[in-house]
This record gives C-alpha cells, structure tokens and sequence, in this order.
C-alpha cells in the first residue's frame, strides 16, 4: 500500500521570472475562463458538457502561447486546471465564472523544474536554493508554486511506499471529543494519554469573536481586516490536530501498538439533538473527520493499522459490567449506576471502543474456524 505525502519548500532566489510567468498564468487562465463559461452559460446544467483539456488544446494551444507567451508545457497543464475546475462545479450542480485571483502555478517535474545534485533545484533554468525537511525517494505524482505572504513556494506531492503492517502488538483505543481531543488507553498496560482540547477550542473561540466584532463594524479597513482573517480558524485547527495526532501515533509506538481503534462517526452530526446555538456550532464545526484522516495516515506509516468500530454506547456503557443507563455519564465523569464503577468518561469511552475491537476480532476467528469444520466435514 503507498501513501500520498506533501512536503513544501521554501524557495530562495531572484523570482523575477516566477514572478512574469505568474502574471501571464493568471491572464491566460481567466482569458479561458471566460470562453468557457460564455460558450455553455445558456444551456441547462444537466445538459452541460464541459470540453477534455485535449480538445481545448487543439483550438487554442496556439492562441496562447502567442498572446501570453507561456511554455508549451504550462500551456497543456493550464487546459488541465481549467477544466478541473469546471467539471467539479458540473459535479456540484453549479456553473459560474470561475476567476483565479491567487498565484498557483501547476508544473511538471523535468519540464517546468528539475532536482539534482548538480545544479540542484532549476525552474525554467533560474536556479534556486531550498529550504525543506528530507524529502525521501519516491514517485513525484503532482507539483506546483504558490505564493504564500509574499513568499514563493515548491508544493510537492509524493506517492510513497508504506511500512508493512505489524502481525503482533496490543490494541490501543482512541476516544475523539470536544474537551479531550482524543484519549487513547492501552489495556494491556492500562495507560492513557491525554489530549485536551481547551487550547483548541479557546483560539476557534477568539478567532470568531474578533471575525464578528470586525464584520459589525462595516468600514473598508474592517473588510480588509477580514480578509486577512480569513482561513485563520481553518490553519489553527489544522496546526492543532497534526500536533494531536503526531502525538498518538508516538503514544502507540510507545505502547507497541498494531493496531489504533476509533469510532465510525460517520453521519454523527445528524444524530444529535439540539443543545442551542454556541454548543450546536461548536459541534458541528468539529473536524472529527480531519481528525480522523490525520491518524490514518501517520499510523500507516508507521506500520499501525486503524480500525473503526460502532460507536452506539460506548460514552455510557460500563466495562465491568455491561451496564448502559444514561445516569452512567454526568460530563467529564462515568459512574456506573449498576455496579458502582468509576472513570474519566473519555477515559473510559476509549477502554470500550479498544475491547469492542477484541470481541469483533474474536468473533471473525470463531466464524472463520467453524466455517473451516463446515468445510472439512463436507468433505469427508
């Protein structure tokens, strides 16, 4: 199995041609954008048959490169951009003018730029120097320049091979939430690791009271202020939940761990009642499934694999006894009404989700066993 990682590099050098070239990207896509959109704008959506990037090329390829004085290779990856972009709306239902603001600029490995040890990193033959963490072996599937801030970038996309999985190791279990962002419990040494979420959820606060105060107010240096506010929420939870995960993966190693079990929430939101307006945007903004995708990923690649169970009473089932009242949880504290057993409720909701894991894969041995006697005695 091979894995897609991204690693971006700091560029440093004379970027007056990135500069040029970026310019004439942005012109050229727009000037197309435009044909586009004008050639199909009167015809239903369902009827909308957006051009491959191979027909386009044939009508224009010539057009521009004369009129913008593109490389022939930007020229052919500006045709792919372009009708990504509007094959997706096609997808979504929607069609409107798609205008590119942002200097990002698809190109190809050994036509646009090269990596070597002798002239090191070369784009359209202006050489640069670098500033990454090691970038491994491996096979380079996409690559383009950004600017970010004023500053240029190399965003390379990689497909690597993943460890082989582990065969032996204990099973950790991972409790995902709002106060604790995830609590992982290993049974078989009974240690938990803890991450609260207060950080998180303190910053996500603050960015959107300051992003209401500023809207409220409505002058042209509060719009700008805007602008330069928006994506911060988006780029701290991101910061966030890869510095969380970084840190269960760790955990895991720690705990020789083959496998790392979570909840499958998928449709969760849908399931939950109304608690009013803060508590209902603070959960249903939760990246539960960014969460998740972040895990999987650094787990993989350490060997782990993640598994996902159901999470139907995991919060407020007792692990001693069975017992599954509501009255088992009060917040942050389980105390099971039955038998009198006490526990972190996160704490407690990852024990569950870690032993519903070992009876599912108990009970797939005790099938597949059977069905081997069935077999067996079939044959005789």
């Amino acid at each position: 199995m091979n894995n897609l990682k991204t690693y971006k590099l700091k560029l440093i050098g004379d970027f007056t041609n990135v500069s040029n070239v970026s310019n004439s990207y942005l012109q050229a896509i727009n000037y197309m954008s435009e044909i586009i959109y004008n050639k199909h704008k009167d015809i239903p959506i369902k009827d909308i048959k957006p051009d491959n990037p191979n027909k386009l090329s044939k009508q224009y390829y010539a057009i521009i490169r004369d009129k913008f004085k593109l490389t022939s290779q930007l020229t052919q990856s500006l045709f792919r951009h372009l009708m990504g972009t509007y094959w997706s709306m096609k997808s979504n239902g929607n069609w409107e003018l798609a205008v590119y603001k942002k200097p990002t600029i698809p190109i190809c490995w050994k036509r646009d730029f090269n990596v070597s040890n002798r002239n090191g990193l070369t784009i359209w033959k202006n050489k640069f120097t670098y500033q990454s963490r090691k970038i491994p072996e491996g096979k380079w599937k996409d690559s383009k320049l950004k600017l970010i801030k004023g500053q240029w970038y190399l965003i390379l996309t990689m497909e690597l091979k993943s460890s082989e999985l582990k065969t032996e190791g204990n099973v950790i279990g991972v409790d995902r939430g709002i106060k604790n962002i995830l609590v992982a419990t290993n049974l078989s040494t009974n240690k938990t690791l803890y991450i609260k979420g207060g950080k998180l959820n303190h910053k996500r606060r603050c960015i959107r009271q300051t992003r209401s105060k500023v809207a409220s107010v409505g002058t042209r240096s509060a719009k700008r202020l805007l602008k330069r506010l928006s994506g911060k929420e988006k780029s701290v939870t991101q910061e966030m939940l890869h510095l969380a995960s970084k840190k269960l993966v760790t955990f895991a190693q720690s705990q020789n761990a083959k496998t790392i079990v979570m909840e499958k929430l998928t449709h969760y939101r849908k399931k939950q009642k109304s608690q009013g307006k803060t508590l209902n945007r603070m959960k249903h903004s939760w990246p539960y499934a960014q969460t998740g995708f972040y895990i999987e990923y650094k787990s993989l690649d350490k060997g782990m694999e993640v598994q996902y169970v159901n999470p139907k009473d995991t919060s407020r089932g007792c692990p001693k006894c069975g017992n599954v009242s509501k009255e088992n949880r009060n917040g942050l504290e389980f105390c099971c009404v039955s038998c009198g057993y006490k526990d972190n409720s996160d704490r407690n909701g990852s024990i569950n989700i870690s032993m519903r894991s070992v009876l599912l894969r108990q009970a797939k041995e005790e099938r597949a066993s059977i069905n081997r006697l069935i077999v067996a005695e079939s044959n005789l």
